[in-house]
């Protein structure tokens, strides 16, 4: 650990005797304690959590700052359990950003909001209660749980200093959100964008609810039994032989052969008919494949003919349940990459499949219910098994006769990623909006969308630009009670759907009357407007609710005011096929336009090893353990917190945390704390608005210089949201030229001068500055810590920092002169006095021989350069010469021990006599006595 700013700057003074001068050497004089640990940094971040000031800074902000405003769109977190790191990386970022540009003078607009429905809410409703429940008991279970989570969520994020619209957020199961969604949904179905129709879609049995691509998860380990079966040809017209000949498919999904419909083949794939060792009959596979199969089955394939795939139009073959002929039919989805080249195909349970049956016209029926198990009108043998289990068993039992290879197959699978249970493809009716009619305009508006951090643009552009064109359409529907129904009724003879503004309207007035639980808690008679024309024994009301993806992807329209478009969404990286698409998708079906103007892209956070947090595994962190200590960790608070994520934790797609990287940010913000806490104490006496004529030094000048031109480069990060390179930025500053240099500099003068001198308060002005502009470029990432320091500025005049508007450089600062002076001389003669004689320097004479010009740079730039540079070289004087001829060198340096001694009060080697004060000190010991007693 370094040794803190404040101690090295008074040791000078603290580790000698006490003399008659200690009184008269102005030490800095501060209360904010260098440090903070466990129970003090807890207190410490609570006090400053409730301060008015920042409780109210939301409000302030839209009053007192200039437009046009900034604003940031909340991706609704899921009300369904306690906060995680995950929630820390998200809404710190979006605080950051909404910090910065309030630091700036920008108004900010952020609405936080919840995403209340869906599955894993009802789940731990359900689980929560033994025995079966109504539709309204589970939706008051789930509503419950759903409140408690955002009050425990929000108290949360609220003490991480998260700022936020908080007495006006959105929910998307209050009446206003759900009738603003079903609006939208009614528009959609007028553009015809949405439409029911019987397709596959991903069913989770353990839920008993379809699911959309972005509830998946995909394990790779999942084992499915494969086989190699042979189907029996009814017709062959291109080659015609006495044996029997059988096309040969490979699947992993042997569950769905009862439902078969037809065989694929791929028109531009060669295929041979193959005799199999001495097996009767001829067989049909890929030609490429025939290798590969032959290892497989321990079998020599000899070819026999050889042909293209067009040639296997018109083939038939027996259906392996039923005996039905069925027809071989091409498409480009049989490949000869795995497999046999020729594809089992049952409509209701494959994507591909379904395309091929719509072209064909073939039946699409499933006969798998939603349960996961084989339906009533299913062979007895079947009937009510689980297809995954004890199906696939007895299917591939009952086809023994015809499978010549069965295997465990090991492959990436769908998984429900709430039951973490293996889905199923299963068509059923379904609402979807018909992504092809906007995909196109969605991925052009994407265009002008950027991404942030920079480095991701491309991959993220494409990432979701992919995966927006591969989605035909999109399930809006799912088969559960907690989420909002869709609102429409269905005609009980033909099942069309009966929608209208009018049947809309009337459901509007009765939610406003009784709740969003109005669908179930009220009679079709009452649902329905009283002068609605058809019998009601012939009407049905839906029993399906939206999907939540459709639920959060209209909240732009909730938000946000009138036609408006976020200037940022910022959210992790699975959300490219969550939140991200699904509020792209809804303003482009809806306004022709995208909700963001940009997008922020943040990563998964891991562990130390690269490992997804699980409870089974035991690696959680907690982030209660990080601010406040417990589970074996110490108390870190929130600046750490903070600092961690916005400098460290958005640099990539994986986010690593432990204690080392906790503990290395720890570290980065106490040196920031103790170098600003000098700054602080060098300033208590002096007052602000103090006027002085005095020119700055040429030190004073340069430190102008390098914080002008700091301060633009932390802005330029945080305005490219490029965090990853606040630390280094902040940190090198803060250790090199403010505490090893500046501070070093200026200590004499600060310490020993007079008090009211003018060359003391010039250092205190340049400190201000500091302290001023460095808090600044710290406020947006750790706000606590900034609000803190503010309590101890000697010159505190405002409620809170982030009050302090406008706060900037001045562009007098920048003088690239003094900057070219200091860098290409000054400092070089400091290095080379280092290397010649060490830096312990005090007690050294330095002649320094300088060409004509410079000598003369450095004298229009200071009245007393000799003295200026004895205090940046540490020496104890300097004497100039022009006679440095050589165009080889900038300078020349001699240096001999000093003849004088080391002062009784400023300890530097400038009196004349052992034991007695140089004449600077004298003056200023004589004038106190004389103030002394005029007082």
């Amino acid at each position: 650990m370094f040794n803190s700013t404040f101690q090295k700057f008074t040791r000078t003074y603290s580790n000698v005797p006490k003399t008659k001068y200690t009184n008269t050497v102005l030490l800095p004089q501060t209360k904010l304690p260098l440090r903070l640990d466990k129970k003090k940094l807890i207190e410490r971040d609570k006090s400053i959590n409730n301060l008015s000031s920042c409780n109210d800074l939301y409000e302030w902000q839209r009053e007192n700052c200039n437009g046009p405003e900034f604003v940031l769109h909340d991706g609704p977190p899921y009300a369904n359990g306690t906060p995680h790191l995950g929630h820390c990386v998200n809404k710190i970022l979006k605080d950051t950003v909404l910090r910065s540009k309030i630091i700036q003078g920008t108004k900010v607009h952020y609405k936080p909001g919840w995403d209340c429905h869906g599955l894993p809410i009802e789940l731990k409703a359900v689980t929560s209660n033994v025995g079966k429940m109504t539709p309204l008991e589970i939706r008051s279970r789930a509503r419950k749980f759903a409140e408690n989570t955002i009050t425990v969520q929000k108290a949360a994020f609220q003490s991480w200093g998260v700022i936020g619209d908080w007495n006006n957020r959105y929910l998307t199961f209050e009446k206003e959100y759900i009738i603003n969604q079903s609006e939208k949904f009614i528009q959609l179905y007028e553009k015809g964008l949405v439409f029911r129709e019987v397709k596959p879609v991903y069913w989770s049995p353990s839920s008993r609810t379809a699911l959309a691509e972005a509830e998946l998860e995909y394990n790779a380990q999942h084992n499915s039994t494969a086989i190699i079966l042979k189907l029996k040809l009814a017709n062959c017209p291109f080659y015609q032989e006495n044996e029997d000949m059988y096309a040969l498919i490979w699947t992993t999904t042997p569950w769905t052969l009862p439902c078969n419909q037809a065989i694929c083949f791929n028109s531009t794939v060669l295929y041979s008919v193959v005799k199999l060792g001495d097996k009767p009959g001829l067989f049909v596979v890929a030609t490429n494949l025939i290798k590969e199969l032959s290892k497989t089955l321990n079998t020599e394939l000899k070819i026999i003919t050889t042909f293209t795939g067009e040639s296997l139009q018109g083939v038939t073959y027996y259906h392996p349940f039923t005996k039905e002929v069925l027809s071989f039919l091409p498409s480009s989805h049989a490949s000869d990459v795995k497999g046999t080249g020729l594809v089992h195909t049952a409509p209701a349970h494959g994507h591909d499949d379904f395309i091929v049956a719509l072209k064909h016209k073939l039946p699409i029926s499933s006969l798998v219910d939603e349960d996961g198990c084989y339906s009533s009108s299913m062979q007895a043998a079947l009937k009510g098994l689980f297809v995954l289990s004890d199906g696939t068993n007895t299917v591939i039992n009952m086809l023994k006769e015809d499978i010549l290879h069965t295997e465990n197959y090991v492959h990436s699978y769908p998984y429900d990623w709430r039951t973490k249970q293996p889905v199923i493809i299963r068509a059923s009716k379904q609402w979807f909006i018909d992504t092809n009619q906007i995909k196109d305009k969605a991925i052009e508006v994407l265009q002008d969308v950027k991404v942030f951090p920079k480095f991701n643009d491309e991959m993220c552009r494409t990432m979701l630009s992919t995966q927006i064109s591969k989605r035909p359409y999109w399930c809006i529907s799912r088969q559960r009670c907690w989420g909002v129904p869709i609102p429409v009724f269905y005609n009980v003879n033909s099942e069309e759907p009966i929608v209208s503004r009018k049947i809309l309207h009337h459901l509007f007035t009765l939610m406003d009357k009784h709740g969003s639980d109005y669908w179930w808690q009220l009679p079709l008679s009452e649902l329905l407007p009283k002068d609605f024309n058809v019998p009601l024994d012939e009407i049905e009301k839906s029993e399906d609710i939206f999907d939540i993806w459709l639920d959060s992807g209209v909240s732009w329209s909730n938000a946000l005011e009138g036609d408006q478009v976020a200037d940022m969404y910022l959210e992790g990286v699975d959300q490219f096929t969550g939140w991200f698409q699904s509020s792209l998708m809804t303003s482009v079906a809806l306004r022709s336009k995208s909700p963001y103007k940009s997008i922020y892209v943040h990563g998964f956070v891991v562990d130390q090893n690269g490992l997804k947090m699980s409870k089974s595994l035991g690696n959680v962190i907690d982030p209660s353990n990080v601010l406040e200590g417990g589970n074996g960790m110490k108390s870190y608070g929130i600046d750490t917190l903070r600092w961690w994520i916005v400098c460290h934790a958005n640099s990539d797609s994986i986010t690593h945390v432990s204690t080392n990287v906790l503990q290395a940010s720890a570290d980065e913000v106490q040196k920031v704390r103790s170098v600003l806490r000098f700054a602080l104490g060098a300033l208590f006496d002096y007052e602000e608005n103090t006027i002085h004529n005095t020119p700055l030094l040429i030190i004073d000048k340069y430190m102008l210089h390098l914080l002008y031109n700091f301060h633009n480069h932390v802005f330029q990060a945080y305005n490219s949201y490029e965090y990853n390179k606040l630390s280094q930025s902040i940190n090198n500053f803060v250790t090199n030229p403010v505490s090893s240099l500046y501070y070093l500099a200026i200590k004499d003068r600060l310490y020993c001068d007079e008090q009211y001198s003018p060359s003391r308060k010039a250092a205190q002005f340049v400190l201000l500055q500091l302290a001023k502009i460095i808090t600044k470029c710290i406020a947006p990432t750790v706000p606590h810590l900034a609000e803190e320091l503010y309590l101890h500025f000697p010159q505190k005049h405002k409620e809170s920092f982030f009050h302090l508007q406008p706060l900037d450089v001045e562009k007098s600062w920048y003088n690239p002169e003094i900057a070219e002076l200091m860098e290409n001389v000054i400092l070089k003669i400091k290095r080379e006095l280092h290397k010649l004689v060490g830096t312990n320097t005090l007690s050294q004479n330095v002649q320094i021989r300088l060409s004509e010009i410079t000598s003369q740079q450095l004298k229009e730039t200071s009245l007393e350069v000799n003295k200026e540079l004895a205090d940046i070289l540490q020496v104890s004087n300097v004497e100039i010469s022009q006679d440095l001829n050589t165009k080889d060198n900038v300078f020349d340096i001699q240096i001999r021990d000093s003849s004088l001694y080391m002062c009784d009060r400023c300890r530097r080697h400038s009196a004349e006599f052992e034991n007695d004060l140089c004449n600077r000190c004298n003056y200023v010991c004589n004038t106190l006595k004389i103030e002394r007693v005029r007082s």
